[in-house]
């Protein structure tokens, strides 16, 4: 595996963007497809040291909430971003414009990847809200003791 080239059997060398640096010992690779048309490359590998965070004893209790994203027992709040929400009037028109398309033509195909983006950046957004709130809650139950 070079820096911005992955070398897949069948295929050869395929340029690509790398989000960690591989380490230890490759066991497989599984290249997937979302429907958006972007192709990943999962890497499976042994021999790899993972630092985790000591244990802290620290327990808190977690209600997931429509208004608010979460809420603690310690009465912290995480603010629901509502993204998708904030996406609905752009998703209504390229929806709109997905539907007026005729079927297996080559334009209804690239309507149909535009939508597929968005839910994938809604998805994305969503994903991001929820490790940042998880990530900052066990900081700050690190930082307490």
């Amino acid at each position: 595996m070079l820096d911005k080239h992955v070398k897949l059997p069948k295929l050869g060398l395929v340029k690509c963007r790398i989000s960690r640096q591989v380490e230890g010992r490759i066991l497989s690779a599984t290249v997937s497809q979302k429907s958006s048309g972007k192709y990943f490359v999962s890497i499976t590998c042994t021999d790899v040291v993972q630092e985790s965070l000591e244990s802290t004893g620290a327990i808190v209790g977690i209600d997931l909430g429509l208004k608010e994203l979460c809420i603690t027992s310690d009465d912290q709040r995480f603010d629901n971003p509502k993204h998708l929400a904030r996406s609905q009037k752009k998703l209504a028109r390229l929806q709109r414009q997905l539907s007026r398309k005729p079927k297996g033509s080559k334009n209804r195909d690239m309507a149909r990847i535009k939508v597929a983006r968005l839910h994938e950046k809604v998805a994305n957004q969503r994903r991001d809200a929820i490790h940042k709130s998880t990530t900052q809650l066990v900081h700050d139950r690190v930082n307490l003791q």
